[in-house]
């Protein structure tokens, strides 16, 4: 990319958010929305274009096409607001002394930098900005997982990682998806996926934490279906009505789901 994600203006931001949520904008919605001149939209979705972050269509401009992700520092500008709201609710269900493992993705790492409030914890991950956030707490005790270091995503992966996670049994794992659907969690790499299975395999309390731009939201690896979670925590209901009656059904067999803003 020959312009980083940091450059973009706040508004520019809250297109990407909106796109990473509804899948596809148009030009003039957007013009009125945020009060500027089509012209303005149009230049603020070239740019987005131009990075890659968004594909032109008549009109306006669509999601990439499926199957990738966007990198660890990209990811971590979206819906910040929301993820530290999210952090703070996951953050209230553990106990001082709980075991925990802690995933992949920027929401994970927003727990990590709440988890400040609780004392006595031990962790184990295979997320390095989780390892990062935690490594100046006086009193949480971190393990990090072996496996294949992915520098775009700083986070490691492999057989190496599924097995760490499988020599495990915590008290609670947090983890989030690229995406959800209808059946359930999804990632965008067979190996996130197999990291994720591994989490929810070997905890005693299974927490989801992601924002409403999952739902929806096309990603090819399949984790599982949401009645392998106990809690998800995300800062908005999805709008399709599958998504809906996914979610009734799968609260039917005890999950419990908590919007926060």
């Amino acid at each position: 990319m020959s312009q980083s994600l940091e450059t973009l203006s706040p508004r520019q931001l809250r297109i990407l958010e909106r796109l990473a949520r509804d899948g596809q904008l148009s030009v003039e919605p957007l013009a009125v929305d945020f009060e500027v001149t089509p012209q303005t939209i149009r230049r603020d979705l070239g740019v987005l274009c131009d990075l890659g972050l968004a594909r032109r269509r008549h009109g306006g401009i669509e999601r990439p096409l499926g199957g990738h992700n966007l990198g660890h520092t990209q990811r971590s500008m979206l819906a910040r607001p929301a993820k530290q709201a999210m952090a703070a609710q996951v953050v209230a269900e553990i106990a001082d002394g709980a075991s925990l493992a802690l995933g992949i993705g920027t929401s994970v790492v927003a727990v990590a930098e709440a988890l400040i409030a609780r004392r006595g914890l031990r962790v184990i991950t295979n997320n390095l900005q989780v390892a990062q956030a935690l490594s100046s707490h006086p009193d949480v005790s971190v393990q990090l997982a072996e496996g294949q270091l992915r520098p775009r995503d700083l986070d490691v992966v492999g057989s190496a990682t599924v097995a760490f996670f499988t020599r495990h049994q915590v008290d609670i794992s947090v983890l989030g998806c690229g995406g959800l659907d209808a059946e359930g969690l999804l990632d965008f790499d067979p190996e996130e996926a197999a990291v994720s299975r591994a989490l929810l395999r070997h905890a005693r309390r299974r927490i989801l934490v992601t924002d409403a731009s999952k739902w929806g939201r096309a990603a090819m690896c399949r984790i599982g279906p949401l009645t392998d979670i106990d809690l998800l925590i995300t800062d908005s209901p999805p709008h399709a009505s599958e998504h809906q009656m996914a979610l009734t059904e799968a609260e039917a067999h005890s999950l419990q789901v908590m919007y926060r803003q």
